[in-house]
Formats: C-alpha cells, sequence, structure tokens
C-alpha cells in the first residue's frame, strides 16, 4: 500500500525536524517547505496527500497559501498551525476550506489523528473519481468485512459465465441493482446495454408492454409500435427488479419468454427474438412465495440458475464508517460542501445502528448530515439529529384524535388517518415490505399506495 505524502511547511527547522519525526514514526512520507511559496512550488512538482502550514510566515502566510490551493490543487486537505489562539483567524481558516485549526504547542496525538482523517478523505475522494470514471460496477466498493468481499469474489466468478441466469437476494437497500451492474461490467457482454427496470413499479398492463413492446394501436394510446425492455437490452444484460411483484399471467409470459429466447410483443402475432443476459432481484422469500402458489416453481428454477444472497448491513457492522466516509465524500463533491469526517463517538454511534434500510438508509443519512452538520467534523449529536425514525413510527404531523379541544370534525379526520396509516404499517409488515403485495392485499392500486405511504412517513429510505 502507497504511503501517505504529507508537505509540512514552517519557517522553523527545528519544528519541521520534531513534525517529521512524528509522522515518519507513523509511516508518512514527509517533505518539508520553508514558507508558503516554496511549498506552492512543491504542489505543482507533486501534489501531497496532506499540507500541514504554520500561520506566519515570510513571503506567503498561511492563510494565503490556503486561499492559493484552494484554487491550484483544490482536493488536497489543508491543516494549518498558529501560535496564536484566536477564534476569529481559526472561523476564517474553516471558511477559507482548511480541514483543521490548531494552537502550538501542538497535542501530539490529536495532530497525527487529524492528519490521518484527512489523508483517508484525500483518498476517498480519489477512489470517488475513479469508481465514477470507470465502467459502471466494475470497480464497485463492496466493503472491507469478511461477508462483503466473499460478495465480491463470488461476483468475480459469476460475471463472466454469460449463460447463467442470476438471482440477486436481499432486503431494500442492500444494493442489489449495484451488484447487477458489477456482473454487467465485469461480464463479457460489457459493452453492451444495462437495462433495469421495477416490477412492482408499474400496473400490469404497462408492465407487459414495458417488457415485450407492443404493435401499433395494440391498446388505446398505442399510436406507434414500441420495441420492449428484451429487444433493447440485446447484447447486453436485463435486470429485473422485485421480481416477486411480477403477477402470475406475466410470470407464464416470461417463463416462455426465457425458454424461446423471444417475446411477442402485445398486440403482436410474431415472436421477435432476443440475446441478452438476465439477471433478477427480489427482497421476498421467493421460496415462500413458491410454496404458497404466488410464484411459478417453473420460472423460479429458470431465473435461479446461481443464486446470490446479499446480506443486510447490521450482518457486516465493518462496512459502516467505511460507506459513511464513502458517502460523506461523495456528498461533499456533490453539494459543494466540505465536512471533513466524523469523531470516533459519532462513528461509534453509526456503528451501533441495526440500519434496516441498509446502505440506501445510510446514504440518506449521511447526506442529511452533510446539509445540516454546522462543524467541519460530525458528532454524536448530528448523527442522533439524522437518524430515520422507525418504521411505522414516524411523528404525526396531525392532531391528536383525543384532544378534546379540537371540533368534531378535526378529531374525527385526526382519528382516520391515525387508524389508515395503523392498517398501512401492519399490511406492509405483514407482506414483508413488499409493496404490490400489500396494494393487492388492502385493493388499491400502486401508485395510490405509494402515495399514502409517503404520506404517513411509512417509505423506507
Amino acid at each position: 500500500m502507497r504511503r501517505p505524502h504529507l508537505l509540512i511547511v514552517d519557517d522553523e527547522p527545528d519544528l519541521r525536524w520534531v513534525l517529521r519525526g512524528l509522522f515518519e514514526d507513523e509511516g508518512f512520507e514527509v517533505e518539508e517547505a520553508g514558507d508558503g511559496a516554496e511549498a506552492l512550488e512543491r504542489v505543482e512538482q507533486h501534489a501531497p496527500d496532506v499540507v500541514l502550514s504554520d500561520m506566519r510566515m515570510p513571503r506567503l502566510p498561511g492563510l494565503d497559501l490556503l486561499r492559493q490551493l484552494r484554487s491550484r490543487a483544490p482536493d488536497v486537505p489543508v491543516i494549518l498551525l498558529s501560535a496564536v489562539e484566536d477564534l476569529a483567524t481559526a472561523v476564517d481558516a474553516i471558511k477559507e476550506g482548511a480541514f483543521d485549526y490548531q494552537a502550538k504547542p501542538f497535542d501530539g496525538p490529536r495532530l497525527l489523528l487529524t492528519v490521518k482523517r484527512a489523508a483517508e478523505q484525500r483518498a476517498l475522494r480519489a477512489e470517488v473519481r475513479q469508481l465514477r470514471s470507470s465502467l459502471p460496477g466494475a470497480q464497485v466498493d463492496f466493503g472491507p468485512s469478511r461477508l462483503s468481499q466473499d460478495l465480491r469474489r463470488t461476483v468475480e466468478l459469476v460475471a463472466p459465465q454469460t449463460t447463467l441466469s442470476v438471482l440477486l437476494s436481499g432486503e431494500s437497500g442492500t444494493g442489489k441493482e449495484v451488484v447487477a451492474r458489477a456482473i454487467h461490467a465485469l461480464s463479457p457482454l460489457q459493452a453492451g446495454p444495462f437495462v433495469a427496470v421495477d416490477c412492482g413499479a408499474l400496473p400490469e398492463h404497462l408492465l407487459e408492454s414495458h417488457l415485450f413492446g407492443h404493435e401499433k394501436g395494440a391498446f388505446t394510446g398505442a399510436d406507434r409500435a414500441r420495441p420492449g425492455l428484451f429487444q433493447m437490452a440485446t447484447g447486453g444484460t436485463l435486470f429485473l427488479d422485485e421480481l416477486g411483484n411480477l403477477p402470475l399471467p406475466l410470470q407464464a409470459k416470461l417463463l416462455r419468454a426465457l425458454q424461446e429466447r423471444a417475446v411477442t410483443p402485445v398486440g403482436g402475432s410474431q415472436p421477435v427474438p432476443f440475446q441478452a443476459r438476465l439477471v433478477c432481484a427480489t427482497n421476498a422469500d421467493l421460496g415462500q412465495d413458491v410454496r404458497g402458489g404466488r410464484f411459478r416453481v417453473d420460472l423460479y428454477h429458470r431465473v435461479a440458475e446461481f443464486v446470490i444472497p446479499l446480506p443486510p448491513l447490521r450482518e457486516r457492522p465493518d462496512d459502516i464508517v467505511h460507506f459513511a466516509r464513502w458517502f460523506l465524500t461523495e456528498s461533499n463533491q456533490e453539494m459543494g460542501r466540505h465536512v471533513q469526517g466524523f469523531t470516533p463517538a459519532a462513528e461509534r454511534l453509526l456503528r451501533q445502528q441495526t440500519w434496516p434500510g441498509n446502505l440506501r438508509e445510510l446514504r440518506n443519512a449521511v447526506r442529511r448530515m452533510v446539509v445540516l452538520g454546522s462543524s467541519h467534523e460530525l458528532d454524536v449529536s448530528d448523527v442522533q439529529g439524522c437518524l430515520s425514525p422507525a418504521l411505522g413510527a414516524a411523528p404525526s404531523h396531525e392532531p391528536a384524535a383525543g384532544d378534546d379541544r379540537l371540533p368534531l370534525a378535526d378529531r374525527l379526520r385526526a382519528a382516520s388517518d391515525a387508524l389508515e396509516s395503523q392498517i398501512l404499517a401492519e399490511t406492509l409488515a405483514a407482506c414483508s415490505g413488499n409493496k404490490a403485495a400489500a396494494a393487492r392485499a388492502l385493493q388499491i392500486d400502486y401508485t395510490t399506495l405509494h402515495r399514502k405511504l409517503k404520506r404517513h412517513g411509512l417509505l423506507a429510505p
């Protein structure tokens, strides 16, 4: 592993010598500069991972160096040291984008921890850039835990076998589409299209048209023929998410399409061949659905030639802080913020959470922390204020039904809303979080259910 590169900038040789020894003992590659002007020359030659600079120096003081580096090397974190504890100067330094501001004489362990965090932050930013510039999924970070590394090895083994149909199983938010894209990017089909569809997001008649296409005049509004997603995925990968939401009539048509490697558009009579790899995903127990008659056993064996389970985040706590830092870097870049990291206490609190919404919930929570955080480092209070309420336990914004100060109409409306929220939460829990199944059980359409869940705060993040 490459040693992190630290540039120490100070006009006092003795202090530079002390700092060099402190950081070289911790594995840093250290370079020195006598003032800000010399530091800029060294950064131009080879950008370090972190700059540690004094505030008061000849030619170019620390604050001016910081401003110059913000424009020339914006990804390099800068930590400033000053012999004067000046709150106003510290605030100015943070506003200008400094990673941290510490006073002399410095606290060795604290300074060492800050520089290490700055180096980690820069490494994560580099990783984000590499990920975004590469093929989607090819450089996916699965996480450092043993379970995640096992998952990575499984994906690398399965991806080249394009004749295998893969079923990804796991709770909502565990990253099933990310893994599907990784399978596609690591396969010989990577140059072809990756086409994704959520089987629970569309009504049955629209889903059939989307999957198989339709002919002109096949139904009201079909003013022209349209190819389906199977045809659009030819030469690549078709990803069917939430497969357990597929209605039984469409399950039969999907099975026939997979057997014959051809689809018949809605309103058409001639089958249209396709050549695409199938990757499916589900957050339901398809084995239980098969036993309950809700999913065809022959289709299950067709789509589940190789099953890859995705472990929930609570089973791999070593990944929590890793991805929280990753999401922090991503959020900083997207939102133009400069939050530098988490305190050790905040990271401990993150690890203690069960994260029922898994990586999606963690990402949303970190994004909220970045927006609301008032300090350059997120602490326990920042984490506590951005944790999602438990499903079904969202605070109500309506007046309490039992408040006898309210008019009867308001009390009835509040009671009705509370009852509706309770029924929705109980039905969703009984259907194991499967929204399409809950909509069928409540005899309402999927869109109406989704709107009501959102209104009552029952949607998992």
